[in-house]
């Protein structure tokens, strides 16, 4: 049987609002799943306990993601309820010796929250810092840090020591220290 599409079938939106729903889910969700990870974990003492409860909430941001505000921080709301999910967790696990109170579980949170919302404006500043850079002293921090390659690799490649490739890259550490430090100094000022 040969092939057939009905024209007026590919005019129509192929992406009902559901699919647009979870495209946006999942954009907010891959932004913010290390922190919010990161965040669950501040809570709890152990990683698989908090890889638990990550999963569950997971799901659970899924299923509530309806109820979520656009003009609201995504972070802030998931991890309000990554907290009730930690709270919940925390209230069934009769196997832990080690129990968090209720009341010291939410100053862990407090904590963490203001430690998330700064962290992010410590990235930008960084990213400011890592741009000011020359472009040799750019390449070397991303051969360092991007996982793709080793220093020793780069070495071989561009004929340099390697030892003098650690040197350069300890400079431009502090150098990027100094600048974010600066830079945060200026923006406490009144």
């Amino acid at each position: 049987m040969p092939f057939s599409c009905d024209l007026e079938l590919l005019l129509v939106d192929p992406a009902p609002s559901i699919d647009r729903q979870y495209e946006e889910f999942l954009r907010l969700f891959s932004q913010n799943r290390e922190r919010l990870f990161a965040y669950i974990f501040s809570l709890l003492p152990n990683h698989a306990d908090a890889e638990d409860v990550f999963q569950r909430c997971s799901l659970l941001l899924w299923r509530k993601f309806s109820e979520f505000d656009v003009e609201r921080n995504f972070l802030a709301w998931a991890c309000g309820v990554a907290l009730n999910e930690v709270r919940n967790f925390l209230r069934s696990a009769h196997r832990d010796r080690l129990r968090f109170d209720s009341s010291l579980v939410t100053q862990l949170s407090d904590h963490r929250l203001g430690a998330l919302e700064t962290s992010g404006e410590n990235l930008k500043i960084l990213q400011g810092c890592l741009e000011a850079l020359k472009a040799t002293e750019q390449d070397l921090v991303r051969v360092a840090y991007d996982g793709n390659s080793t220093l020793k690799d780069f070495a071989d490649a561009t004929g340099q020591a390697l030892q003098t490739l650690y040197n350069r890259l300890g400079r431009i550490r502090r150098m990027l220290l100094e600048c974010v430090r600066r830079k945060l100094a200026t923006e406490s000022l009144p």
